[in-house]
C-alpha cells in the first residue's frame, strides 16, 4: 500500500440482471484502470473473494461469482499470467470449500483455464513476524503470501460494530483460522493488520447488489449497480463509506488506519463521480441489535 496518492475507479451498471452489460461494465472500469493494474509476467494472481458465507451475491453478503469470472477472463485476456488462485479461508460458522460448491461458484467457472480455487485454513502455513496493532506474528497461508499479485474483492455492505465492511475487512477473512470471532473485541486493530501482513496490489469492491441494515450478515439487500476499483485498500473503503452516505472518520478501522499512516493520503477518482452515485444506506448500531435481542428474550420469559 502506498503512502502517495492513489487511484480509484468508479462504474454504474444500468441494469445488474444483463450479464452482457454488466461484463462490458466490468472490462471497462478494468480498461479504465489497465494502467495501476501491474501484474509481473508469468504471475500467479491470487484473487481473495468475500465468500464466507451460506448466501447468494443477490442477498448482498457475497460477492457475485461472474462479477470474478470476467475479472478471470480480463487478466486472461490482457496479462501473462501463469496462474490464477481464487481464495477464501473458513469462517467461524462456515467451511470455505463448501461456500463455492454450494453457491455455484465450481460452475461459473467451470472451463476458465490456469484457474483454481484454494481454501486458505488448508494451506501450508508461514510464520510471519509483523509489528502489528494486534499481533507480532501471524501463521498465514504461503499462497496468500508469496502471491506474485494479490487481488482483494470485497462486497459493498454495513457493519454493525464497524460501521461498513470492505477490502480492509476482506483481508481479515484472509486469516486462516477458523474461529475468528474470539478477535472481535479487537476487531479494528486486527482489520489494520491483516491488511498490513500482505497489502492488496489491487481492489475491487461488488456494489452491484449491496448490504445494508444489520450487516454484514443479518441485512437486507440494496440495489446500487455500482463496481469500485482501486489501487489502495485504505483509500478503496474511505470511498465505500462514502458511497454509502457514511463519514469514513465513523468506521473504527479506517480512523485507526488514517491514524497509523496505514494507507495513502489522498486518492483522485475515475469514472462516476462519488456524489452521483452515494446513497444514505440504512444502519443497525449494536446497542439497538443487543437490545432487541434482550426484549425478544423478556417477552418470551
Amino acid at each position: 500500500m502506498t503512502t502517495e496518492g492513489a487511484q480509484i475507479g468508479i462504474t454504474k451498471v444500468a441494469d445488474v440482471a444483463n450479464p452482457v452489460a454488466v461484463r462490458k461494465a466490468m472490462f471497462d472500469l478494468l480498461e479504465l484502470m489497465q494502467s495501476y493494474i501491474q501484474v509481473p509476467p508469468n504471475a500467479r494472481v491470487l484473487i481473495k473473494v468475500n465468500l464466507c458465507l451460506l448466501l447468494g451475491s443477490e442477498t448482498g453478503a457475497t460477492v457475485d461469482p461472474y462479477l470474478v469470472r470476467y475479472l478471470v477472463e480480463w487478466l486472461l485476456e490482457k496479462r501473462a499470467v501463469k496462474e490464477i488462485v481464487i481464495a477464501e479461508a473458513d469462517a467461524t460458522h462456515l467451511n470455505a470449500e463448501l461456500a463455492f460448491r454450494i453457491l455455484g461458484w465450481d460452475q461459473v467457472l467451470a472451463g476458465v483455464p490456469r484457474t483454481r480455487f484454494l481454501n486458505l485454513s488448508s494451506d501450508e502455513l508461514v510464520s510471519v513476524e509483523l509489528d502489528g496493532l494486534f499481533f507480532q506474528r501471524l501463521e498465514m497461508s504461503k499462497t496468500f503470501m508469496e502471491a506474485d499479485y494479490l487481488i482483494s474483492f470485497a462486497k459493498l455492505k454495513t457493519h454493525t460494530l464497524q460501521l461498513i465492511t470492505g477490502v480492509m475487512k476482506n483481508q481479515w477473512g484472509a486469516l486462516p483460522e477458523k474461529v475468528k470471532i474470539v478477535y472481535h473485541p479487537h476487531l479494528e486493530k486486527v482489520i489494520c493488520d491483516l491488511t498490513k501482513v500482505r497489502p492488496p496490489d489491487f481492489c475491487l469492491v461488488d456494489g452491484l447488489i449491496a448490504h445494508e441494515g444489520a450487516g454484514p450478515v443479518s441485512g437486507v439487500p440494496r440495489l446500487m449497480g455500482l463496481i469500485v476499483a482501486g489501487t489502495d485498500a485504505v483509500a478503496v473503503d474511505d470511498v465505500c463509506a462514502r458511497l454509502m452516505g457514511k463519514n469514513p472518520r465513523r468506521v473504527p478501522y479506517l480512523n485507526l488506519a488514517y491514524r497509523h499512516r496505514l494507507g495513502a493520503k489522498s486518492y483522485t477518482t475515475l469514472g462516476c463521480r462519488i456524489e452521483d452515485v452515494q446513497e444514505d444506506f440504512a444502519f443497525v448500531p449494536r446497542w439497538r441489535q443487543v437490545w432487541g435481542s434482550l426484549r425478544e428474550h423478556l417477552v418470551k420469559t
